[in-house]
Order: C-alpha cells, then structure tokens, then sequence
C-alpha cells in the first residue's frame, strides 16, 4: 500500500467550507470550496461508476487516527489498498479526500470537472445548479 497525491490537476481545497454531496447509486458527485491560490469559487466533481462512497466526521486534526497516513486538505490516492483489491477485475481508485471537518472515501472508475463556480457561495447551491442543468 502507498499513498499518493492524485494525478489530476484539480483546484486545490480551500480549508474553510465543508463539501455537498450527492450519490444516485452509481455516480458521486461532490462540490468543494477552491482555496483562494486556485482561484476560489466552487467545483464539482463527478466520480463514475462507484462502488463505495463514505462521508466520515474525520477532521484534520483526527487524521493521525486514519487507517492510510494521508495529507490535510488533500485528494489522497492510495495504490495497491484493500479496499481497491477487493474489486481488481473492475481496476478500481481508492481516494481518500480530506477536508477540514470530513474525510471521503471513494471508490470509482474515473472522476472528471463538471463544473466550476467562481463566485463561490453555498457548495449545495453550486451542486444543485450543475446537476439541474
């Protein structure tokens, strides 16, 4: 097992607001706070094809705790983990994305942007106008 920052080149997380989220059974999609160094604003994010999706009360203080040595304020990737192994003929991702009250966990085939939000405001205002439209 290793733990490695994802190869994506998403917005770095800001370290103030918690994220919305919404699973529908088979894609997770979560609206985030940009940190201010990317720009602020909100994105969203839109995990397919997941398997696991589990939303903790793990702060970044609480990480030291952690089954994986993740980093604070992070989308954390970890290679070769249980969780992921489980499911090998699918060639699973496991991430661990931490924030400043909760942990996600998210098991998925791929992740992508849908959306970004720039004038940043409410993250379940964000989510609910990206998936409306």
């Amino acid at each position: 097992m290793q733990v490695a920052v994802a190869q994506e080149a998403f917005a770095e997380l800001g370290k103030v607001a918690n994220p919305a989220a919404f699973f529908d059974g088979n894609d997770a999609f979560i609206c985030y706070e940009a940190s201010v160094r990317a720009g602020g604003g909100n994105v969203v994010l839109r995990f397919e094809d997941v398997i696991d999706f589990r939303i903790t009360p793990m702060n970044v203080e609480g990480l030291k705790e952690c089954r994986y040595p993740i980093q604070p304020w992070a989308f954390n990737e970890i290679l070769d983990s249980e969780e992921a192994s489980r499911w090998k003929a699918l060639k699973p991702r496991f991430w661990l994305i931490s924030l400043n009250d909760v942990t996600i966990e998210v098991l998925f085939d791929t992740v992508s942007v849908i959306g970004r939000d720039t004038e940043g405001g409410p993250q379940h205002k964000t989510l609910i106008n990206v998936l409306s439209s």
